[in-house]
């Protein structure tokens, strides 16, 4: 109602005729009232309403402020809320206890490639909508929905479920207090796939992805479980011949690659029930399982060694190779998986002993083999710490004057129990077990202490190997062996085989210089029998070769070993190099060497090795003889 139309009331409040009656009293002569108090008390009145009002709407404005503070900040831990769900790893689902969708998050939607998911859904129709799960057949969508389904009846079980797509998820169900249930469901594909490869990794060779021991061992494990009875196996161990050589020539990423090559050959020749390991480095093994007849192992180990023969193509370079293989047969229900490893093991070095290229069956015989060469093992670092190690000395002699030269140093071994151990029977083994460098350094150091006490024009040539030259420090031993025997350089000569030279080329020639540059001489022992002989006499420049004695044996009865001869002397001869034979044991043999103009000789035609009391006796000797034929 607006001022110009409203109707006013013409009475007086109560109020006003009240305050009326008390001025119109005042006004009297004798009307006793204080005017000036009332008004007072009057404006006083108004001022208490007039505050209470005030504080009134004050505390409504409060109660205003602090309701929108609070419904900001409700608003505010709703977003929050909403904000944590949706980044959570593990997608959430929120059902009443009537079964139905209450809320989910945004990782529930991603993992079921849902757009939404409305409130009030029952799980079925939630999962109904996911595209995921209905690339799959009916059956297997419907198994996806029954195993979700399953967790209902157990409140806090974990289901785990392999989806269409190629996904693993899991699945756990929480009930809560008011009936209703939490879902978490998680994409763990990522984790699986890492364990799967970690479990794979473990059991296979990470270069040829072959399986590797510890796989080896559990296929041995479970084929005994599984074996039926008199069923036999056989356990083939190889190693391939001259791998080395290609890894130091070629370099390791062609010997990776030739590896592989291998193992896929290997492979293509066994049936798929067999197993093919690769143990490590170059060595492989084959569980052949089934075995019919020693027959068919045998075959199967020619096939092998004929196809790892064949030559391989990598990297742009045509390699050569080959394989020593050793089998052991046995019955699968009496069959110990170590046992069998070892023995096809001891068998494998059998075969690599009787040449390479060939294959042999264990045998009783190879375990006792082994075990006296454990015990030898023992012995030859017993026998090093008790200086049992000796020197003897076979002539070498001038084939025109008929004179010594020098002599080769020989090691020996004097043992307690068997007497005198030959060379050929501890120093591979000292090779193996790392003895080789300080029995090396034995036989540097007295051979250098007797060769001072014997005439000037008188050398002594010592045996280096080729584990020798791997600490680098062979330079420094030669220089304190000449200092500590007062030896002239010049009167010591090293031997080394071709097979140094194919060890750390770079390292061996450099040590090598060292050595001449002290003055020693450098002779090429064995030569012939290596690989690229011709490329080691043109890359260092040594004072002597040796010719081996496989081709000095055969001189009169093989017209090969003639000609190689012949080709050695002449390329000794044209290159200012001295030559010497090695094995010489008949006089036709030193005769056609002194026709092919050979230097000098060695051999049991003048004497065996002898001990250093019989050196001197044999120099006047032979110096006596060349003074009669004089």
């Amino acid at each position: 109602m607006t001022p110009s139309t409203a109707t006013i009331d013409p009475r007086p409040s109560p109020l006003h005729q009240t305050l009326a009656r008390q001025v119109q009293r005042a006004r009297l002569p004798d009307g006793g009232v204080d005017l000036d108090r009332l008004l007072a008390l009057v404006s006083e009145t108004y001022a208490e309403t007039d505050v209470d009002r005030r504080r009134t709407d004050r505390a409504n404005r409060l109660m205003a402020e602090e309701l929108e503070e609070a419904l900001s900040k409700s608003a505010l831990q709703n977003v929050r809320f909403k904000a944590a769900l949706d980044n959570m790893n593990q997608g959430l689902a929120l059902f009443d206890p009537a079964g139905r969708l209450v809320l989910t998050n945004q990782r529930f939607l991603d993992i079921y490639r849902l757009s939404e998911a409305p409130a009030g859904l029952t799980l079925d129709q939630t999962l109904e909508r996911s595209p995921c799960l209905s690339i799959g057949t009916p059956t297997a969508q419907r198994r996806l929905i029954r195993e979700y389904h399953d967790i209902a009846s157990d409140p806090g079980a974990k289901i785990e479920q392999r989806w269409p797509d190629g996904r693993t998820i899991t699945i756990e169900r929480n009930q809560l207090v008011d009936g209703g249930f939490l879902d978490t469901v998680a994409d763990v594909t990522e984790a699986r796939n890492a364990s799967a490869q970690i479990a794979h990794l473990a059991r296979h060779d990470a270069l040829t992805d072959l399986p590797n021991r510890t796989l080896l061992h559990e296929r041995l494990a479970e084929m005994m479980r599984n074996a039926r009875r008199g069923d036999r196996c056989a356990m083939l161990c190889l190693d391939l011949d001259r791998f080395k050589l290609v890894n130091d020539t070629l370099g390791h990423p062609v010997g990776d690659a030739l590896l592989v090559a291998v193992a896929d050959r290997l492979v293509a020749l066994v049936r798929p029930h067999d197993v093919v390991a690769r143990l490590g480095g170059d060595e492989f093994s084959i569980l052949v399982q089934h075995v019919t007849s020693d027959r068919v192992v045998k075959q199967l180990c020619r096939r092998i060694i004929e196809t790892l023969t064949q030559p391989f193509e990598i990297a742009g370079h045509h390699i050569q190779i080959g394989a020593s293989v050793g089998v052991a047969m046995g019955t699968v229900e009496a069959l110990d998986p170590d046992t069998m490893l070892r023995d096809a093991d001891l068998a494998l070095y059998r075969a690599k002993r009787d040449g390479r290229g060939n294959y042999r069956f264990y045998t009783p015989d190879m375990h006792v083999f082994a075990t006296r060469r454990r015990e030898l093992e023992i012995e030859l670092r017993r026998a090093l710490n008790s200086n049992e190690f000796e020197v003897h000395y076979q002539p070498q002699i001038n084939i025109e004057t008929q004179t010594v030269v020098g002599f080769e140093a020989l090691a020996r071994w004097y043992h307690p129990e068997r007497g005198v151990i030959s060379p050929g029977e501890f120093i591979s083994v000292c090779e193996e077990i790392g003895l080789i460098g300080a029995v090396g350094e034995v036989i540097l150091m007295r051979s250098c202490h007797d060769a001072a006490c014997w005439p000037e024009n008188v050398k002594i040539a010592v045996n280096l190997s080729a584990v020798q030259f791997k600490s680098g420090t062979l330079p420094a031993l030669v220089a304190r062996a000449l200092r500590d025997s007062g030896l002239d350089p010049r009167r010591l000569e090293l031997e080394i085989t071709e097979s140094v030279m194919l060890e750390d080329t770079a390292s061996v020639i450099t040590q090598l210089k060292e050595i001449k540059r002290l003055g020693v001489l450098i002779s090429l022992d064995d030569f012939g029998t290596g690989y690229s002989s011709l490329s080691h006499i043109r890359n260092f420049p040594f004072d002597r070769v040796k010719i081996d004695q496989s081709f000095v044996r055969e001189l009169g009865t093989n017209s090969d070993s003639l000609a190689i001869v012949r080709a050695v002397t002449g390329l000794c001869s044209s290159l200012g190099i001295m030559s010497i034979a090695e094995g010489v044991e008949t006089l036709d043999q030193l005769n056609i060497l002194a026709a092919e103009k050979c230097d000098s000789a060695q051999g049991y035609y003048y004497s065996r090795p002898v001990p250093l009391a019989e050196t001197g006796p044999f120099v006047s000797r032979m110096a006596a003889l060349h003074a009669v034929a004089a």
